[in-house]
């Protein structure tokens, strides 16, 4: 479902919950990447006063998604940058045999699809609704525009994608130094704190952290590079030791401190 909008500032308010970078969890001590995790993940909208927003949402057209509507597909031409105003949004490549490989899950306040936007060149990738989601489709000549009168905001914008580059960048080093254990854990403590201003749905226990997105044995698989067996595995370890558990389609840190132990240890 798609319609125009002309949205005000005090309309977009709850987009900022205050973010500039990852919320609420500070795994730096035990995350070398957190703080580059954080910046990728940055909330756009957060970062902009409101009338900013105002100006940049005002031509925008709001598209309303079900779980696994396609936004684009690859081959599309880029003409639009999106802000993602609800759910989340996955993005991924599939290769010649028909493995989807997940880049990117973009969340609330996230701006992507920047990077073919200049030359207007086809996409090289799909984005779909991870669920039900909300975003904002901005045409590249009205993003150009803003731009053009908001220079300041174009250098965060650079910065995020500098920030996702290098982030995906370690993540390959990463499949080469960590086990899978290590790489789910990492995993499961990024995404918790990126998820943390979605209140959870389900009860949630003092000291529990919720990773507030569904994600299946095989997006796992397919985000830390290893065979849905070896995650169903390796969770079903985790969850005999209490670490974690499975609420209503989506993970509980039960255990946030075996984690991050676990997380140092290896970066020792």
């Amino acid at each position: 479902m798609v319609r125009n909008l002309g949205i005000s500032a005090n309309s977009i308010a709850g987009f900022g919950s205050g973010r500039e970078g990852i919320r609420g969890i500070d795994d730096r001590g035990v995350d070398d990447l957190a703080d580059s995790w954080s910046a990728a993940h940055a909330n756009f909208l957060s970062s902009l006063s409101p009338i900013e927003t105002g100006n940049l949402l005002k031509f925008s057209r709001q598209i309303d998604l079900k779980p696994r509507d396609q936004l684009f597909r690859a081959g599309d031409r880029s003409n639009d940058v999106y802000i993602v105003g609800g759910g989340c949004i996955r993005l991924y490549q599939v290769s010649l045999t028909g493995r989807e490989t997940i880049l990117w899950l973009s969340f609330p306040g996230e701006i992507f699809g920047i990077a073919g936007l200049w030359s207007g060149s086809e996409r090289e990738i799909h984005a779909v609704a991870n669920e039900a989601s909300r975003v904002y489709s901005i045409r590249r000549s009205d993003f150009a525009e803003f731009l053009g009168t908001h220079p300041e905001v174009s250098m965060r914008a650079i910065g995020i994608l500098s920030a996702r580059v290098r982030t995906l960048g370690h993540a390959l080093v990463g499949l080469a130094t960590d086990n899978v254990e290590m790489r789910i854990a990492r995993l499961l403590v990024r995404f918790a704190a990126v998820t943390a201003d979605t209140p959870c749905s389900e009860r949630q226990l003092a000291g529990e952290l919720c990773v507030n997105v569904r994600l299946t044995h095989q997006d796992i698989a397919n985000l830390i590079g290893a065979s849905r067996q070896t995650v169903t595995s390796t969770l079903t370890i985790l969850r005999k030791r209490g670490t974690v558990q499975t609420v209503n389609q989506h993970i509980h840190i039960i255990q946030p401190a075996h984690l991050r132990r676990m997380l140092a240890l290896g970066a020792a």
